[in-house]
């Protein structure tokens, strides 16, 4: 199956893209959006030797969030990339995409099953 070019994701959503992300995310989200040069910048490595500039980050406080955060970026053709701890050592966490990034809000244990020797937990919880 080909795609055509009308169907492919462009290298860097322009920046009307980009604005009306950081738009849609400031008003459809409770999160910290974060769209400035400094923030973004923070977000384009990892433990990797990879340096790629994100379009922006989504620090969301909510499940609620990250939905709203990818409905958005669905819309407008712009690549998601989660990212919990962002200690990748082959460059899977940096990208030109909106970084949403779960290490901040999303760091609590849900619930532990000792019998079924489970446990469930938000996407941004680490050892340490």
């Amino acid at each position: 199956m080909s795609t055509s070019a009308a169907d492919r994701l462009p290298a860097t959503p322009s920046s009307d893209v980009s604005e009306r992300l950081a738009r849609l995310l400031r008003s459809q989200t409770e999160g910290e959006v974060l769209f400035d040069a400094p923030s973004r910048g923070r977000y384009a490595t990892d433990a990797s030797i990879y340096q790629i500039m994100p379009v922006g980050v989504l620090v969301p406080k909510s499940e609620r969030d990250i939905r709203a955060a990818i409905d958005i970026a669905r819309d407008l053709k712009v690549p998601v990339l989660p990212r919990g701890g962002g200690s990748s050592l082959a460059g899977q966490t940096v990208g030109e995409a909106v970084v949403i990034d779960t290490s901040k809000y999303l760091r609590q244990i849900l619930s532990i099953d000792p019998e079924a020797r489970e446990v469930r937990v938000q996407p941004g919880i680490t050892f340490g």
